[in-house]
């Protein structure tokens, strides 16, 4: 701004200096055509009757005393010529002279006047002045003197533009001096005006500079009305939504990561209980949710059923069963299939308002959790910790963890499916193995048998032919008695041995299981007197039916009891109850306070010929023979013990039920 008032100034200067010279020219040339007309309307009639000394006194009061250029006086030399251009008179500053002194006089004063004049007329056929300008600033003027239509002569004038030139030049100084003082107004103006526009601009450039340095607190100062404080105002706006922008993102980025991490460690557990847990950690994290809840749908008892609650609210809701009447969440989510997010539980027509308000809870959020387009459970969010209430984004952050939830749950489901069809496998493969074995112990039992009974047979008679008829000895007869029970024992092995063997069809029919089981307790009672153990019965009020052989399921029972009690050398408990509560089955369990069974054990005493019974105490085949008919009858045998605690067996049979007639 200061550099364009500096070129103005100096332009205006210049066009003053030049219009300045112009107006010179111009005021001399008019008081040169004024003095010229004057003198010629003076000296008209003088010129015509040729008397000079009349000129003379009419030219004089154009001179003054001491009139010359250097004071300043305009007019420097005046001429009279004669029609034919013979000059009559010339008179300057100095004096008048005539004729043949004329041009003497203007020889020796041409220096004095002007060095470029000359005693000269030249005639003008128009009868128009003729200017000439000199280099000297002097304007010669030529003009015909006119004494009515009839030429009379002429008159020649110098005019100095000298004082005229010290005029303009005094108001050209002045003006400069009033442009100067405006210049510098200017200048003061321009500084003022750009210190007054670059402050803002700085503090403008400061705070983009932080805006770039992703400072958002640092707003531009707006004063004012003005255009930088509107663009001012624009930028501390664009700073807000930017701030508000990177929280987004921020926001957005945490979530993010917490989904990314929360999935891969729901992806990791298999466990269910572990992955419940981990749902309600990551629902807490996400969503900062008070209680979340997993709830599976009952469609038999037609009920709502939490399946896992965490946080404060648990024990307050963990237990209620949600019925699914119309209208209720799990209805509306069935026919929707969108989640929902209640932001005043209380008023919502969808829940309970009382219970809501008993139950402490403001805001629910729901989600469906989906396998193979079926709702099989929700997932539910309650109360924001804090105070607040869910909204949209929580919303669309718990519907995202919800898929990840559904995914993580199914594949524990598909898991614990596997799991337990393993489980079931190892089992059938173990019965199968187990019935192999039985079956090939069972043949080689059967060969065995029938190969000893013969020659046993032989020596049970001749033994008891011996101490029927012979009078032995004290000595030798006992040798015989005790030949003759080892022979017996060998012959009951043996016959163990063959009903092992044989495979004779049972005799299956309805019945209650309850009256071979108490006609079992009724024939151990005595040996359990005898061992000081006492037996307590548990029967329901209503009959077990099951479809049985009544003397196979008796010498199950009788197997069992007598290891029971064998187990109890020094008196103790036993302990028999039927229970008939299970819809499909019945178990019967029997429980003593014996020496229990070794963990190493465990998985053998259901093999042949395995016993714990030292000293021939057993055969080992009872529980084998118990084991082949329960599975017989499509049931199974169940045993656990701990050491020097006792053990307990459990028989379960299929429950019968009487097929419709078709």
């Amino acid at each position: 701004m200061t550099a364009a008032l500096i070129l103005i100034a100096t332009l205006m200067g210049a066009f003053f200096f030049w219009e300045g010279g112009d107006v010179v020219d111009a005021e001399t040339r008019g008081r040169a055509l004024a003095v010229a007309r004057e003198v010629a309307a003076l000296t008209a009639d003088d010129l015509v009757s040729g008397n000079r000394f009349e000129l003379d006194r009419k030219l004089s009061p154009f001179f003054s005393a001491g009139e010359d250029t250097l004071s300043g006086k305009p007019l420097l030399y005046a001429m009279i010529f004669s029609s034919s251009c013979e000059p009559l008179l010339v008179r300057t500053s100095s004096g008048v002279f005539f004729d043949s002194e004329a041009s003497h006089t203007m020889s020796s004063h041409r220096n004095a006047v002007s060095d470029d004049t000359a005693l000269a007329c030249v005639p003008s056929p128009s009868q128009e002045p003729a200017f000439v300008m000199k280099k000297s600033g002097v304007c010669d003027l030529t003009l015909p003197i006119l004494s009515g239509r009839t030429l009379a002569g002429y008159v020649r004038v110098g005019v100095s533009g000298e004082l005229y030139k010290k005029k303009i030049l005094a108001v050209v100084e002045k003006s400069a001096g009033a442009l100067l003082v405006i210049v510098l107004i200017g200048i003061a103006c321009s500084q003022i005006i750009a210190r007054g526009i670059s402050k803002p601009i700085l503090r403008l450039s400061d705070a983009v500079e932080k805006l770039g340095q992703q400072n958002w607190d640092a707003p531009f100062p707006v004063k004012g009305n003005g255009e930088i404080s509107k663009l001012g105002h624009a930028i501390n706006q664009m700073a807000l939504v930017l701030k508000q922008r990177e929280t987004s993102l921020s926001q957005a980025n945490r979530d993010l990561l917490l989904l990314h991490t929360t999935g891969l460690g729901l992806m990791e557990s298999l466990d269910r209980e572990l992955l419940l847990t981990k749902i309600a950690a990551g629902a807490e994290d996400l969503v900062r949710a008070d209680t979340t809840a997993v709830s599976i749908v009952d469609k038999s008892d037609r009920l709502l059923k939490y399946l896992g609650v965490f946080g404060s609210k648990r024990k307050a809701i963990e237990d209620l069963d949600v019925p699914l009447e119309a209208g209720g969440i799990y209805n509306w989510m069935g026919s929707y299939g969108t989640p929902l997010l209640m932001t005043d539980a209380e008023d919502d027509f969808r829940l309970n308002g009382a219970q809501m308000k008993s139950l402490g809870i403001k805001s629910i959020m729901t989600v469906p959790l989906w396998s193979a387009n079926t709702i099989t459970a929700l997932l539910t969010a309650i109360n924001k910790k804090g105070g607040a209430t869910f909204d949209k984004r929580d919303l669309r952050l718990f519907t995202v963890f919800s898929n990840l939830a559904s995914a993580a749950l199914q594949n524990a489901s598909l898991y614990s499916d596997l799991k337990w069809k393993m489980v079931e496998l190892n089992t059938t493969q173990e019965q199968l193995v187990h019935s192999t074995k039985m079956a090939a112990i069972g043949g080689l039992s059967a060969n065995v048998a029938h190969e000893i009974n013969n020659p046993l047979t032989s020596v049970l008679g001749y033994t008891t032919h011996l101490l029927k008829t012979l009078e032995l000895p004290e000595a030798q007869r006992k040798i015989l008695v005790t030949m003759e029970q080892e022979t017996l024992r060998v012959r009951k092995i043996i016959r163990n041995l063959l009903n092992f063997s044989r495979h004779r069809p049972s005799r299956m029919e309805p019945g209650d299981l309850l009256l071979p089981l108490k006609e079992t307790i009724a024939l151990v009672q005595g040996i359990a007197d005898l061992s000081s153990v006492v037996i307590h019965e548990d029967y329901p009020a209503e009959p077990a039916l099951v479809n049985m052989d009544h003397n196979e399921m008796k010498q199950v029972f009788i197997n069992i009891a007598n290891n029971a009690l064998q187990a109890m050398p020094q008196g103790g408990e036993l302990r028999v109850k039927a229970d008939v509560a299970h819809e499909n089955e019945v178990v019967v369990v029997f429980s003593d306070s014996g020496i229990g069974i070794a963990p190493e054990h465990m998985d053998k005493i259901f093999e042949p010929f395995f016993s714990t019974k030292g000293n021939g105490g057993g055969t080992g085949l009872g529980l084998s023979i118990s084991y082949q008919i329960v599975q017989n009858h499509g049931g199974k045998i169940e045993a656990e013990s701990l050491a020097t605690r006792g053990a307990t067996f459990r028989v379960i049979l299929p429950r019968y039920r009487k097929q419709p007639v078709a």
